[in-house]
């Protein structure tokens, strides 16, 4: 068995590396009709077990994923987009001056990777320009309940050494809004990869219809770079909301101690949550997009078709 990672592709034909190459892999009939609910069977991240016919190379199987991003593939369509799968890291960027650190972006982004299982650190950017209290406030609560958060400086050359250690070897996704260094970082630790994920993510946001197509890099370190070009706006569209509460940390540790075994910490009578925030025994921000984010999931709920059991 040839067993290869998908770098990227569409249809039928795929990029694909194994035993240090690139080669073109066409998928297989039966592929194309592995479930109804996805609208492309592979994706970058994907592992395949590949087969010789002739001078081709052709992919048999998509073996079991860890872990995946996927979006819907339409408003309110029963169908499911496959963005990007087995991802080691996620590196969630952000930034203490323009863009300035957004906990509402961070906390979304938090609770779909905890779902997904997916190990994740935040990396605040840009920190030569100096803390404010707030943003100290900000870090200093995500460390309290169990984040690795890694301040960061190119400028000054702070930490990049440390995301080249976590990056090699390994797929991670790279994942914040404009503005906040991604790519500056990117091409510190690879100057060839920066530019290509420049360049890639400026020519889908030409024109109306935007590239949703995801794509991995190979790094001079043995890794894989992640680029997703759209990914900042995707959304926990396969979240029920019932299920919010157990992707935030202190907030799960919390439910055990409250009055009802099925609270929700909206608005139940002898809610432990409830009573730690307003203590501010947990960040009291983290509450509050909790509650923000609960609301859309709640609105959402009728939108989207239900995730497989």
């Amino acid at each position: 068995m040839i067993k290869a990672l998908v770098l990227y592709g569409n249809g039928t034909d795929y990029t694909v590396a194994f035993d240090g190459n690139e080669t073109v892999a066409h998928l297989k009939g039966k592929l194309l009709h592995t479930t109804k609910r996805s609208h492309h069977p592979v994706c970058p991240g994907d592992y395949v077990r590949l087969e010789k016919e002739g001078a081709e190379y052709i992919m048999a199987e998509v073996l079991p994923r860890i872990n995946r991003i996927s979006r819907p593939a339409n408003y309110g369509i029963r169908k499911e987009q496959l963005i990007a799968s087995n991802i080691d890291y996620l590196l969630l960027v952000t930034s203490v001056f323009s863009h300035k650190l957004n906990t509402g972006f961070l906390d979304r982004i938090l609770a779909f990777s905890n779902m997904q299982q997916i190990d994740t650190k935040i990396i605040v950017n840009k920190i030569d320009y100096g803390l404010t209290d707030e943003e100290i406030y900000y870090i200093d609560g995500y460390r309290k309940i169990g984040y690795d958060v890694i301040e960061t400086s190119v400028e000054k050359n702070i930490n990049i050494e440390k995301i080249n250690e976590i990056t090699q070897g390994r797929i991670t996704a790279f994942i914040g809004n404009s503005g906040v260094g991604k790519s500056s970082i990117l091409n510190s630790l690879d100057p060839s990869i920066g530019r290509k994920v420049c360049e890639t993510s400026s020519y889908s946001l030409k024109g109306k219809h935007t590239t949703k197509q995801a794509r991995l890099y190979p790094l001079s370190n043995g890794g894989f770079i992640l680029d997703t070009p759209g990914i900042r706006e995707f959304g926990m569209w396969n979240m029920d909301f019932e299920e919010l509460k157990n992707f935030f940390p202190e907030i799960y540790a919390l439910s055990i101690k409250c009055k009802y075994p099925n609270c929700l910490h909206v608005n139940e009578p002898g809610c432990a949550v409830i009573d730690a925030a307003n203590e501010g025994s947990i960040p009291e921000f983290r509450y509050e997009n909790y509650l923000k984010i609960f609301k859309t999931l709640y609105d959402n709920r009728n939108i989207y078709f239900k995730k497989d059991k």
